[in-house]
């Protein structure tokens, strides 16, 4: 009988002091460590969001709640969060990387799901379009470039028109019109010439059609002219030349 109210009063006292225990342990949140490949703006955003969230004690404070928050700035890829007693919250963050600009000021993912990004990532090839998708957009890049890259040919820009018509822009500066219809068979066209014509006059290089139903079409720079960018208007280009035996018919647009 002692000992079985012994040991009542002692689970009595437990259960009582177990609040005091709690608010003794339940230190204020001091640190936020953020662990990660992430960049100085990228760990602020996440500092910035934690801030609007209510921190309370290294007990109390609602982990999920957290998580939820990180996870829809829309760039991270995974986000685990871990208490240090006395007062520290170990955030550590994988973040979706960016392999392409999109529009203005947005960011691809490899996939092609866009990602609102706190930095800037300027030396990323520069994709758009005006019906396409992001992720279809993604797939043409990755089959351009595929093929140009086996002429050590980079792509830095690419964009779609509101007509459908596909247009890209080598690091060399030279530009390249496929048209809205058989791009892939066009592109092996133009890099066919590249390899055995143009590759050796690439700097001297403005512009170039592969539009036509046969052959290309060469626009070559002067020596007072200057690389236009690629969204000048169609009608102010002057293709001086045509790379093909057969005389080809007039672009298809």
């Amino acid at each position: 009988m002692i000992r079985r109210v012994l040991g009542l009063t002692l689970l009595l006292l437990g259960v009582l002091s177990l609040p005091i225990a709690w608010r003794l342990l339940d230190r204020p949140i001091a640190t936020i460590v953020v662990t990660g490949e992430v960049t100085e703006a990228e760990r602020n955003q996440i500092r910035d969001a934690l801030g609007q969230t209510s921190l309370q004690g290294i007990l109390s404070t609602n982990l999920t709640q957290l998580h939820e928050r990180l996870q829809s700035m829309g760039w991270p890829r995974n986000v685990d969060l871990r208490r240090r007693w006395p007062n520290k919250i170990v955030v550590s963050v994988t973040k979706v990387r960016p392999v392409a600009r999109w529009g203005e000021g947005a960011y691809l993912a490899a996939d092609g799901s866009e990602l609102a990004l706190p930095d800037d990532y300027p030396n990323l090839p520069h994709l758009n379009s005006g019906i396409s998708s992001p992720q279809q957009t993604m797939e043409v890049f990755r089959l351009l470039q595929q093929l140009a890259e086996r002429q050590d040919l980079r792509i830095v820009y690419l964009a779609e028109s509101a007509r459908g018509e596909w247009r890209l822009q080598f690091a060399s500066g030279m530009r390249l019109q496929l048209g809205a219809e058989r791009i892939t068979e066009r592109m092996h066209r133009f890099l066919r010439s590249h390899q055995q014509t143009l590759g050796h006059r690439v700097a001297a290089i403005d512009y170039v059609d592969a539009r036509y139903t046969s052959g290309i079409a060469v626009r070559f720079f002067t020596d007072q002219e200057t690389s236009e960018p690629l969204a000048a208007p169609l009608n102010r280009l002057e293709l001086a030349a045509r790379l093909n035996p057969e005389q080809p018919n007039e672009p298809e647009i």
